[in-house]
């Protein structure tokens, strides 16, 4: 039932939302990302297909949804930043209510919090599949819950289509979601399913369940498939996607950090638990004090400029192995539950009613986390981090009454101490991500660093850092005062890549970034043998491109006409 009580938390998430995404939504611009998904975005608004008429390494979600975007409401950086707006709050909004749904209201602002404090690393608007698809991913554990709960198979088709739209934003994510939610009806169905103690039976109806999960999946993948297969570009997209898997996870990945990063953090912790210890054992009434103690100093270490610095960079290691510790505590500890209880038929259903929403948050946060595989850089990290901080809050909800009970023999209220005790850790990692995602984006003053708005007509009221904007208005300037509209243009440098869209240039190639995975040689002579031809009306490149053969191609058919920082304009020879 609604009430004005009722509804305070979820006004916090709307407010906290709008207000902390509001004042990032117009800062900082990423030029290669608009060059990789704005610009080719525009392309499609244009009337081309990925893969037929260019390269792309992710499935079309994004470029659709951006093309429509500025169909409506114009070609800007605003139009885009707009809709990744919606998106960011509507997604925090589905994690709120997933988080009630397995806890309570006021709980459920504590992931919340901590998807709030990781913001974002450093370009917090990036235009990149996951910030649409996290929406899609939540809305998909969500339905699959309520499956649960309920035992609709209609939540499941919902839940299939929702996991069937992640895989249009990014295809690996979809796949392997698809494989976590059908994990998770199996384990429902043999070792919860209620009643039945038939192997046999319960296996049929799992492959029942799981198919209409497939069902809901597959309409939107066919879809995909129709549409691409009747604009003659599904064969392209399907060999794109194979080849550029492989190549993929052999350029980009990004090894965790080196163990030995984690010894400031796991000493400190050692140090915290056993001086707790033997606070509750000798001096109890002191532990409250103790606890805020903690909390204070911890944070201090964490923000304080210019202090403790191996201990900030132990942090930030740390949570990088937070998403996998997590999962195998999790796992360990539901199937050690599991195996003790017994194999009886009550047990089992017993169980999965004290774990089976559990097992399906662990399932599909792990296919959200492992679409950073193999890297495990911020950029990646943070962007999955929001599932990770739900089953978070699970496991510390399902072990807090163990605390409480360890808690009931030293303190009057141990209730209270338990809650201080499991506190604390999240409370500094809220400062952590203060610390990593918040601090970047202001200066000694605490003023924005982008603060200076930009003039050009696509990128007007975006604000960045003025050495940026001198760099972004020197290079569209130069472009736009030696080139039309009319006219085409080709960036070898990957920064330069956003100014096809900036500047309102068409690329004549099938490139969106000249050193992109996933593209053969052949792609490549043709660009050489059209920049040899004169194709390009300019030629952006950068300092630090030293193939011989690159270079050579274009002096020999083109002349410097200026240059902004590291990347010169070349005008063709007439």
């Amino acid at each position: 039932m609604f009430s004005v009580k009722n509804s305070v938390p979820l006004l916090i998430t709307v407010i906290a939302g709008l207000g902390c995404y509001g004042l990032f939504a117009r800062r900082s611009v990423w030029l290669s990302v608009v060059g990789y998904s704005v610009s080719p975005a525009e392309r499609v608004l244009q009337g081309e297909v990925p893969y037929r008429d260019f390269l792309y390494n992710y499935t079309p979600g994004t470029l659709w949804l951006n093309a429509a975007m500025m169909k409506l409401f114009g070609s800007t950086l605003m139009t885009v930043n707009a809709g990744l707006f919606v998106f960011k709050v509507a997604t925090l909004v589905t994690l709120f209510y997933v988080a009630r749904r397995l806890t309570n209201q006021w709980v459920a602002l504590v992931p919340v919090a901590l998807t709030l404090a990781w913001l974002g690393h450093q370009y917090i608007f990036g235009v990149v599949p996951t910030q649409y698809s996290l929406l899609f991913v939540l809305a998909g554990m969500g339905l699959m819950l309520s499956y649960d709960r309920t035992d609709k198979s209609s939540w499941l088709f919902l839940s299939g289509l929702a996991i069937g739209t992640v895989l249009i934003f990014k295809y690996n994510v979809g796949l392997l979601l698809l494989a976590a939610g059908t994990g998770a009806i199996v384990v429902r169905e043999v070792i919860g399913r209620n009643g039945d103690t038939n192997l046999s039976r319960r296996l049929l109806m799992a492959a029942n369940r799981s198919a209409i999960y497939w069902a809901g999946f597959g309409v939107v993948v066919a879809a995909l498939m129709a549409y691409m297969a009747s604009h003659g570009a599904l064969s392209a997209m399907i060999n794109h996607f194979l080849h550029h898997a492989a190549e993929y996870s052999e350029s980009r990945s990004v090894p965790l950090p080196r163990p030995k990063q984690l010894l400031p953090v796991t000493a400190g912790l050692l140090v915290v638990a056993a001086v707790g210890f033997l606070i509750i054992r000798r001096a109890p009434k002191l532990f409250a004090g103790y606890g805020i103690l903690v909390i204070a100093l911890g944070s201090a270490a964490l923000l304080v400029p210019g202090r403790a610095y191996i201990l900030k960079q132990s942090a930030t290691a740390a949570v990088a192995y937070l998403p996998l510790t997590l999962f195998v505590a999790i796992v360990f500890l539901v199937v050690w539950r599991l195996v003790r209880g017994g194999r009886g038929a009550a047990y089992r259903q017993e169980w999965w009613h004290a774990h089976g929403a559990m097992v399906i948050v662990v399932l599909f946060a792990l296919g959200a986390y492992l679409e950073m595989y193999p890297r495990a850089d911020e950029y990646h990290l943070v962007r999955v981090l929001p599932p990770v901080f739900l089953l978070l809050v699970l496991f510390i909800n399902l072990t807090l009454s163990s605390v409480t009970s360890y808690f009931r023999g030293f303190v009057e209220r141990p209730g209270r101490a338990a809650l201080l005790s499991v506190s604390a850790p999240i409370v500094l990692l809220v400062v952590a991500g203060v610390y990593g995602t918040w601090r970047p984006h202001f200066d000694g003053r605490l003023n924005f660093i982008d603060r200076r708005p930009l003039t050009i007509e696509r990128a007007r009221g975006m604000l960045v850092s003025g050495r940026q904007a001198e760099f972004i208005e020197g290079l569209a300037h130069s472009i736009e005062a030696n080139s039309s509209p009319d006219d085409f243009i080709f960036s070898f440098a990957q920064r330069g890549s956003g100014f096809y869209f900036l500047t309102g240039r068409r690329n004549p190639t099938r490139f969106v970034w000249w050193r992109s995975v996933g593209i053969d040689g052949q792609d490549r002579e043709t660009v050489l043998a059209m920049i040899a031809d004169k194709g390009p009306r300019l030629v952006l490149l950068q300092d630090s491109l030293t193939n011989k053969r690159v270079r050579d191609t274009v002096s020999s058919n083109y002349h410097q006409v200026s240059a902004v920082n590291d990347i010169a304009i070349y005008q063709r020879n007439e």
